[in-house]
């Protein structure tokens, strides 16, 4: 948890303290324009290969379906309240200007705030030692919409010519377009792995869950 918030923290210091230089002076805007994808990338990165890294060790820990579906969300979750959080920074307190920005910072808030609740509901199953498969079903859906979803919007900013904004002073979506593209692909990558985890554990036999009686394993083996 600790190094979640330094490294928001860090990275979203870095990401205003460039676009604020590109603003500011003329003659560093370009430079200043790929230091900031610069950072925006490296930090999603970042954030991606800490969240498959965790993800990995409770798969190896043997870990229980719903902990390690509720580290994928928790992950997710992060990378979300980042980009809000760059978002109302760089906007809200008019380093970069442009009036869209709420709709997005609204969009990327509650993305984030489902996925950590959602990830706090699998938690809380894995604590009880519960296995809710409706839950377990919703979260492999979830996670292919987004692993699809992510994909479509780097493409089209891609396609569209988003990620070459910066060259164009009269664009100010240039900073939220890094945000958008690399924070995709951190979610991406995330949801990615854990699918690939979800359809490796297809055949685990299920924990026993809050409806099971007690004795009932027990009477099934005879």
């Amino acid at each position: 948890m600790i190094f979640w918030i330094l490294s928001v923290t860090v990275s979203i210091a870095l990401l205003v303290w460039t676009a604020a230089e590109k603003a500011g002076d003329p003659n560093k805007a370009t430079d200043m324009a790929y230091a900031h994808m610069f950072i925006a990338a490296a930090a999603c990165i970042c954030f991606a290969l800490v969240a498959i890294r965790s993800t990995r060790q409770l798969v190896i820990a043997n870990a229980s379906r719903p902990a390690i579906s509720a580290s994928s969300a928790r992950y997710m979750g992060y990378v979300w309240v980042w980009g809000a959080l760059g978002l109302l920074i760089s906007y809200g307190l008019g380093i970069v200007h442009w009036h869209e920005w709420l709709h997005f910072f609204l969009g990327f808030a509650a993305a984030g705030a489902a996925a950590l609740f959602f990830a706090n509901l699998l938690q809380r199953d894995a604590d009880a030692g519960k296995t809710d498969e409706a839950i377990l079903k919703i979260s492999r859906y979830l996670a292919y919409i987004q692993f699809f979803g992510m994909l479509a919007i780097m493409i089209g900013l891609i396609i569209d010519g988003k990620m070459t904004r910066f060259l164009v002073p009269r664009h100010g979506d240039w900073a939220a377009n890094n945000i958008f593209f690399f924070g995709s692909m951190a979610l991406a990558a995330i949801s990615a792995y854990a699918l690939k985890v979800s359809a490796g554990q297809g055949d685990k036999p299920n924990e026993p869950n809050e409806t099971s009686a007690p004795g009932e394993a027990d009477t099934n083996e005879s």
